[in-house]
């Protein structure tokens, strides 16, 4: 094991769970509910992601829809509703994620930093028998800045009392990477998720398998 690192924080979607197709049937049923037609699967990672006002906005505008602003929180009810009740119909962990739990379990802290609400990661990861593995789980609050500012990974840090420079962030998007390397934390990037990285975000580590985390504990 390597000494050094004390802790991992991980993302939810698009690095242990792949959850787009159930993001997109409540997706779809909210526009559906509205007088618009289905999304098709063919395009999911260009809508899944960044809560449930990110993807609303994202499947208007896929669809050249006109999107009343004034509706956005009705909006958000009813989608947060509706995924409450079919979070995990379709969804699914990726391959490896259950093995490599396991074995980070033994050796260090493990958190989880979501932009998914509280509650919803919560009932997610306890479905998916998952949740005995962390020591923390931080999601939406509705006050504390969401990635990728920073004030989310400071939690954990905070919590623990750990350096950033003993902390692995593991994500498959920008709003992982950028607040890992602004902390100086050790960012890996999962290129199998939904998640995009733009040519000048560099992070330390990038890793098509999960199973991959083994070396560097």
């Amino acid at each position: 094991m390597n000494k050094n690192l004390k802790c991992v924080i991980f993302d939810l979607d698009g690095t242990l769970i792949d959850s787009g197709p159930d993001l997109l049937n409540t997706l779809n049923y909210i526009l559906t509910e509205n007088n618009l037609k289905e999304i098709d699967r063919s395009v999911i990672g260009n809508l899944v992601g960044g809560g449930a006002e990110a993807m609303i906005r994202r499947g208007y505008k896929h669809l050249n829809a006109h999107l009343d602003e004034k509706e956005i929180p009705s909006l958000i009810d009813l989608f947060i509703n509706h995924y409450y009740k079919n979070c995990t119909n379709q969804t699914k962990l990726y391959n490896g994620v259950l093995d490599i739990l396991k074995f980070l379990r033994k050796k260090t802290i493990i958190c989880l930093c979501t932009n998914k609400k509280q509650f919803l990661a919560e009932k997610i990861l306890e479905e998916l028998g998952l949740i005995n593995f962390f020591n923390y789980i931080l999601g939406s609050d509705g006050k504390t800045p969401l990635k990728p500012e920073v004030e989310m990974p400071k939690k954990c840090l905070k919590k623990f009392r750990i350096p950033a420079d003993q902390v692995v962030f593991v994500g498959d998007s920008e709003n992982d990477i950028l607040p890992a390397n602004h902390l100086g934390m050790f960012s890996v990037h999962v290129t199998y998720g939904y998640g995009k990285i733009g040519d000048n975000v560099k992070a330390d580590l990038v890793i098509k398998e999960i199973k991959e985390l083994r070396k560097i504990f």
